[in-house]
C-alpha cells in the first residue's frame, strides 16, 4: 500500500476532528442561550450531538492510521499481524461509538459508554506509555522524539476528552429539565456551568491538535 494514501487519510481525519470540535463548540452557544425558545435550543442540541460524532470517529480512526504510518515509514516495530489486530480492535471501538450515538438515552448506550471509557483508558496507558518510554529511555521510538511526542500528545488529548465528559455530566439532566419544565435560573446555571467547565479542555484539544500537526510537518530532531 502506498503510504501517501495513509498520509492523506491522516490529514483528513485531523481536519474533521478539529472542524467537528469547532462545530460542537459553536452549536453549544445556542443550546445554552437563554434568550432562545426551547424548540430552537432542542434543534441546536440535535445538531451539536450529530456534529460531535465526527470528532469521535476521527479520534478512533486516526489511531490505526497513525500506527500504520509509523510502522511503514518511521520504524515502529509492528508487523502485519499486530497491525491487523489494531485495525480490528479500532473498528470494533468505532461500532461501539456509533451505537452509543444511535441509541442515545437507552440502556445499551449507557452500557457501551462504560465500555468506551475503559477502551480510552487502555489507549491512554498504552500509547502514552510508549511515548514517555521513547522520550526518556530506549523505547520503540527512541531517536524520533517528534513521533514519541505525538504518541504522548494523543494520550493527553484522549484524557482531555474524558475530562470534558466529566465536566458536562450535569448537562444532560439539566437539558432534560429545560425541555420539560422550561427555563429557570437553576437550569441555566447548570447548563452554562457545564459548558464553562469543559471549555479549558476543549481549548487544550484544539491546541494539542495543532501541535501534533506541527510535529508531523516539521519533525524537530530535538525536543528537549
Amino acid at each position: 500500500m502506498d503510504p501517501n494514501w495513509l498520509v492523506l487519510a491522516h490529514i483528513l481525519l485531523f481536519v474533521y476532528w478539529l472542524g467537528g470540535d469547532l462545530g460542537v463548540f459553536y452549536s453549544s452557544r445556542f443550546v445554552t442561550d437563554p434568550t432562545l425558545g426551547t424548540e430552537a435550543r432542542a434543534t441546536a442540541a440535535k445538531i451539536m450531538l450529530a456534529v460531535d460524532l465526527a470528532p469521535r470517529i476521527c479520534l478512533i480512526l486516526i489511531l490505526p492510521v497513525g500506527l500504520t504510518l509509523a510502522a511503514l515509514k518511521w520504524g515502529l516495530g509492528l508487523g502485519g499481524g499486530a497491525l491487523g489486530v489494531i485495525w480490528v480492535g479500532c473498528l470494533v471501538w468505532l461500532v461501539i461509538a456509533v451505537t452509543i450515538y444511535l441509541r442515545e438515552g437507552q440502556p445499551l448506550s449507557h452500557l457501551l459508554a462504560r465500555v468506551d471509557q475503559a477502551i480510552r483508558w487502555f489507549v491512554i496507558v498504552l500509547v502514552g506509555g510508549v511515548g514517555v518510554w521513547s522520550l526518556v529511555a530506549e523505547g520503540p521510538l527512541a531517536g524520533q522524539g517528534w513521533l514519541a511526542a505525538k504518541f504522548l500528545l494523543f494520550a493527553l488529548l484522549v484524557i482531555c476528552g474524558l475530562a470534558i465528559r466529566a465536566a458536562i455530566r450535569p448537562f444532560g439532566p439539566a437539558f432534560g429539565r429545560l425541555m420539560q419544565e422550561g427555563s429557570s435560573p437553576e437550569v441555566e446555571a447548570e447548563l452554562g456551568g457545564s459548558v464553562a467547565r469543559a471549555r479549558p479542555f476543549v481549548l487544550a484539544i484544539w491546541t494539542g491538535l495543532v501541535i501534533a500537526a506541527a510535529l508531523g510537518i516539521f519533525k524537530p530532531p530535538v525536543l528537549f
